[in-house]
């Protein structure tokens, strides 16, 4: 059985984690699954955005395998390693269409992805504290995206949120109904696939560094990203087709 559904269709790529029995738990077998996805992702030239789900109607994911990480041998040092995995970077756009639970480190791999939107029976959570546990990714990435007294909140209570908090918080970008989330998870894919993707990737590095370094830095990090697009072939494709009314074909040089 593969824990994880992948599945290409033009330049969209859809990544499904695929354990609803256990609400898509990560465990050693789903990680492992989702790592070779994930790298298949990154390398292929062709696939330009990639959609996560979770199978079922019931979570995203819960996040980690409870019952495995309290198994004799599953000591703190290997759980670290385990969550490692989930700072992975595609330098790709991603798109996590959250339904149901976003649970610990469910909760973590969406925050990885650059956009999340979520049904209207989602729920939010990093329950780790209420288990000795802390949560290691989304520690991280949680204030750098709500400020910090909202995600000290959800990372020191343990406390649940649903999906409008999840909004209001700025952790969605929208909620939909269940039957909504993949066709518009889908939709968002496609339009920005329409794109450049020597564009979009920059576009998304230069947001990533200017989020996360001081101003001065991030701009003299850039400076040679941009001009790269800026005079590539596909800028001059780009605007060669915007002014002749056709749609580019995009060279990815």
């Amino acid at each position: 059985m593969s824990y994880i559904l992948y599945e290409k269709k033009d330049h969209i790529v859809f990544i499904t984690l695929n354990r609803p029995d256990r609400m898509n738990a990560l465990g050693r077998e789903l990680m492992a699954d989702l790592t070779g996805a994930e790298t298949r992702f990154a390398e292929d030239d062709d696939a330009w955005v990639a959609v996560y789900s979770g199978a079922g109607d019931r979570a995203f994911s819960v996040g980690r395998d409870m019952k495995e990480a309290a198994a004799p041998g599953s000591g703190g040092k290997n759980l670290t390693k385990f969550f490692e995995k989930g700072f992975f970077n595609p330098g790709k756009p991603t798109i996590a269409a959250v339904n149901g639970f976003a649970m610990g480190g469910g909760f973590e791999k969406a925050l990885t992805c650059d956009i999340r939107i979520c049904s209207t029976n989602s729920v939010f959570a990093f329950p780790e504290v209420t288990v000795g546990l802390c949560p290691p990714v989304g520690s991280l990435l949680l204030p750098r995206l709500i400020g910090l007294s909202n995600s000290m909140w959800l990372l020191m209570s343990g406390e649940r949120i649903d999906a409008q908090e999840a909004y209001r918080m700025g952790i969605v970008t929208r909620i939909v109904s269940h039957e909504e989330l993949m066709p518009i998870a889908t939709k968002m894919a496609e339009t920005i696939a329409r794109n450049s993707p020597l564009a979009v990737q920059a576009t998304r590095k230069l947001a990533t560094i200017g989020s996360e370094l001081p101003m001065d830095y991030a701009r003299s990090m850039g400076v040679n990203l941009i001009s790269s697009v800026w005079t590539s072939q596909d800028a001059m494709e780009g605007t060669m087709a915007f002014a002749q009314k056709r749609q580019p074909e995009w060279k990815l040089k």
